[in-house]
């Protein structure tokens, strides 16, 4: 049996106890920031949580898109450790609406891909993409399906 004490006062005690009581607030705004459900961006104040399906329908919405309510498809991704040119170019798109995938490299997410119903002045097929982590949306993209289509982020252009 071993036996252990220490002799301390009560201000080296409330000091500690002080000095915890920061970190873990620390800790939990550190949290709260990295959590964020709304973000102000270069294209407006938008929500970032997506619980459900109907979540996100909603977050689409919020863009003026109306798409069919069920995904299209629905996939694993992960986000490469290093960005080739492609993925560069992406990432601009996302930083432009205010994400960036940089944060979630080697990250999995799922790839939602939904129907695009009321895309103006294309009569091809339109696609709303959205990247999800931990119920929240770290990026995507509006794109059409044909070759020499377009690409461009949530915000209709």
């Amino acid at each position: 049996m071993f036996i252990f004490s220490i002799k301390t006062s009560k201000r080296k005690i409330l000091l500690i106890l002080f000095a915890v009581s920061l970190a873990v607030l620390a800790c939990f705004f550190f949290m709260q920031k990295n959590n964020k459900t709304t973000i102000n961006s270069p294209i407006g104040k938008y929500t970032l949580c997506v619980k459900d399906n109907d979540s996100r329908v909603q977050f689409l919405k919020q863009f003026g898109w109306e798409v069919n309510p069920e995904p299209i498809e629905v996939s694993q991704v992960i986000i490469p450790s290093i960005f080739n040119e492609t993925y560069e170019k992406y990432n601009n798109i996302q930083k432009g609406q205010g994400l960036n995938l940089a944060k979630y490299k080697e990250s999995p997410c799922t790839r939602y891909t939904y129907q695009i119903l009321n895309y103006k002045n294309y009569p091809g097929a339109v696609r709303a993409n959205i990247l999800v982590l931990n119920n929240k949306v770290i990026g995507g993209d509006i794109c059409s399906t044909e070759l020499n289509g377009f690409i461009h982020g949530f915000k209709p252009e």
